[in-house]
């Protein structure tokens, strides 16, 4: 089976490299390490006793008596990149191999090709020790990786080697969830945030010229289209919205939600799971935004625009007023325009009437990425054990924040605060730029993770957006601990390849106009339907109602 999956691997390589080429080329710091005694942990590299399991809260440092070194596959840091290339530069992981004496030999690849080159080292055979696996790269999920001896087996492993990370992973119904698989298993160590993280991607208008055209913040979609038009002519804009693909809603998802759709599965108004491009409402945003289109309201790019976020040129020159955005961009948006004026606010999609409520929105988070020990790792123990001490609350403020006295100081409150250099930096970096350079870079290494340290680096009048987008609720999003089994992933999988390239494909050709949608659309619902639709429905609908039955034990 592995070497069936290496060729697999290797193939799906070989086709993105043939598809890319046909489309072209698109200081350290001394501290004391004050650790918390351990009666069981044995501080040494080798298995520990039999039955001899740590309770949580206890931790011996260092893990080892010798240094061991680790191999970590990851990605790099978009932000860290422009200082380092080798994250042993980063002070944190610096200052945890001072305290645990584990050393980590990094192999980073590019974020953009990650998917690329998780595949390379899957169809080599040459494992790393550990492996950055975000929301599962491995295509078949983590059940698959553990059948096919990618990723090890953890299920009797956590309790004995990671007490404090199975504490908090059990503490919270929907941590277990998330860190568990449909089979009972656990495939990965999972960062797990310290408090739920609303919405934090969503709408932002100029809100400047709202003001300078004595215009409300709009809410339905007529009042959306009368804004448009008005940053059309009267502010110049040549691409008032900038119709994009947001990460989280799919292509063209971001207006969507306000008919209560979004490109991909979720749950319609019978609570029953459908997929948003399949149903009625689809063809209704579709409609809208060919009409925007036509009257050049709509980034006349749009077709080509595959960002998370908006092109920051379009935003910065004034191009655009109204644009998705992750919550931590407008500050920087508006530091690198020419316009002093530039005042970006949050706002929710379109409603066809006021007071309709919305169900779709980024929903509520409560992890970013989970680590996976290798099946070949030699020193799974140390490896399990290392990561446990970032579950520790000692650990836990070392990714966060850092050393105290150096990256942050207590509060009279008794919370961390950061020091000048890292809001303040010497370097001139950006807040974003020292906490992936100085700390545990977002992602970096499944921890315990304080997602609100990110609030100190952004403006206040930001940070209301997760009040606004919160207005908004995620129900009829679906969960994101429903998980397929290996089988269901593997059918449905295939199944979404050619649903994905016709909905993709076809809804930017119905808003340019190059498909009439009156007499197209029949045919459009035809095709999803003989590309498979309604299985794969129902494969998730059998996904789902799994997840209900593991909340309700």
């Amino acid at each position: 089976m592995k070497n069936a999956k290496k060729l697999v691997a290797l193939l799906l390589v070989l086709a993105m490299v043939l598809s890319l080429g046909a489309c072209g080329n698109n200081a350290s710091n001394d501290s004391s390490t004050s650790s918390q005694t351990s009666t069981s942990d044995s501080g040494d590299s080798s298995t520990a006793e039999e039955g001899d399991t740590a309770e949580p809260g206890e931790f011996k440092l260092p893990i080892v008596d010798e240094p061991v070194t680790l191999t970590y596959f990851n990605a790099d840091d978009t932000n860290a990149a422009i200082i380092t290339n080798d994250w042993n530069d980063n002070e944190f992981y610096q200052e945890m191999e001072r305290r645990t004496g584990v050393h980590l030999d990094f192999e980073t690849v590019s974020s953009a090709d990650y998917q690329t080159n998780f595949n390379l080292m899957i169809a080599s055979g040459k494992l790393a020790d550990l492996i950055y696996v975000g929301a599962s790269y491995y295509a078949e999920g983590v059940d698959a990786a553990i059948d096919d001896g990618y990723f090890l087996d953890l299920t009797d492993k956590v309790e004995e080697y990671m007490p404090n990370y199975n504490a908090i992973r059990t503490s919270d119904i929907q941590y277990e969830l998330l860190s568990t698989t449909d089979s009972g298993r656990l495939g990965a160590v999972y960062e797990l945030r310290q408090s739920k993280q609303g919405p934090w991607l969503g709408l932002w208008i100029r809100q400047d010229w709202l003001d300078d055209l004595s215009l409300d913040t709009p809410v339905t979609f007529d009042d959306y289209h009368e804004v448009l038009t008005a940053f059309k002519e009267e502010k110049g804009a040549t691409a008032p919205l900038i119709l994009n693909w947001s990460g989280s809603d799919g292509e063209f998802g971001t207006m969507s939600g306000g008919l209560n759709v979004l490109n991909s599965w979720q749950l319609d108004e019978t609570g029953k799971v459908n997929f948003g491009p399949y149903m009625d409402a689809w063809k209704e945003y579709v409609t809208i935004m060919h009409q925007w289109y036509e009257e050049g309201l709509i980034d006349p790019d749009f077709m080509a625009t595959d960002e998370r976020t908006a092109d920051m040129a379009k935003v910065v020159t004034g191009a655009s007023g109204l644009f998705a955005a992750l919550y931590t961009m407008p500050s920087v948006y508006e530091a690198s325009s020419e316009d002093t004026n530039m005042n970006l606010a949050p706002v929710n999609p379109p409603v066809k009437n006021e007071g309709d409520e919305i169900h779709i929105r980024l929903r509520d988070s409560y992890t970013s990425g989970n680590t996976a020990i290798s099946a070949d790792c030699e020193n799974w123990e140390v490896a399990l054990r290392w990561l446990d001490y970032l579950y520790t609350e000692e650990g836990a403020l070392l990714a966060n924040y850092g050393v105290e006295g150096d990256t942050f100081e207590f509060d009279e409150n008794g919370d961390p605060v950061y020091t000048d250099k890292i809001v303040n930096n010497e370097n001139g970096w950006t807040m974003t730029q020292t906490m992936a350079s100085y700390l545990c870079p977002s992602a970096g290494i499944a921890n315990w993770s304080d997602w609100t340290r990110e609030l100190a680096g952004v403006p206040e009048k930001d940070q209301a957006c997760y009040d606004v987008w919160s207005e908004a609720d995620d129900t009829w999003r679906l969960p994101s601990s429903v998980s397929l089994t290996q089988e269901e992933s593997t059918e449905r999988a295939a199944l979404y390849a050619d649903i994905s390239t016709i909905v993709k494909e076809q809804t930017a050709q119905f808003i340019s106009g190059a498909l009439d949608i009156e007499s197209n659309w029949d045919a459009y619902i035809a095709s999803l339907e003989s590309s498979g639709i309604e299985r794969a429905i129902e494969i998730t609908q059998a996904a789902y109602d799994r997840y209900l039955a593991r909340v309700q034990e």
